[in-house]
C-alpha cells in the first residue's frame, strides 16, 4: 500500500514540512543562498509541486512551474518522496537507479543540499 493515497496527503505532508524547516535558522540561512525553482513530479499519486526560492525566501506551489523551463525538475514516485525527506533512502543509489529522474544543472541541484539536509534533519526529529 501506497504512503500517500492521493495528491493531497502528498501536498500536505510536503508543504506542512516546509512551512516547519522556514523557520530554522539553518534552512534560513540555506535559502538565502538560493535563486532557483525546483519542479518536483510525484507520481503515485500524481501530483506537481514547484518550489521556488529567492531573496531568503521560498514559496511552494502545487502546479508546474510558472517559469517557462525549472531550473531543476525531480521524478520520483510519493514512496520515494517519503524516503527522501525522511533520511531513509541513498539519494545517489537512487539517482542511480532512476527511482529519482533528475533534470537540470547538477551545480544547481547540488545547491539544494543544505535545504534538504535540514528539511531531513527536522523530519527525523519530529517522528
Amino acid at each position: 500500500m501506497a504512503i500517500f493515497e492521493t495528491s493531497d496527503q502528498l501536498y500536505s505532508y510536503i508543504s506542512q514540512l516546509f512551512e516547519e524547516i522556514a523557520t530554522l535558522p539553518e534552512a534560513q540561512e540555506a535559502l538565502k543562498s538560493l535563486n532557483l525553482s525546483v519542479q518536483f513530479n510525484y507520481s503515485t499519486p500524481d501530483c506537481v509541486m514547484t518550489l521556488t526560492a529567492a531573496n531568503g525566501e521560498y514559496t511552494l506551489s502545487r502546479d508546474a512551474c510558472s517559469d517557462a523551463t525549472p531550473d531543476v525538475e525531480l521524478t520520483m514516485t510519493g514512496d520515494v518522496a517519503h524516503k527522501f525527506w525522511t533520511g531513509e533512502l541513498n539519494v545517489m543509489g537512487a539517482i542511480t537507479t532512476r527511482e529519482i529522474g533528475i533534470a537540470g544543472s547538477l551545480g544547481k541541484i547540488m545547491r539544494l543540499t543544505p535545504l534538504i539536509k535540514a528539511a531531513i534533519r527536522h523530519n527525523k526529529e519530529r517522528n
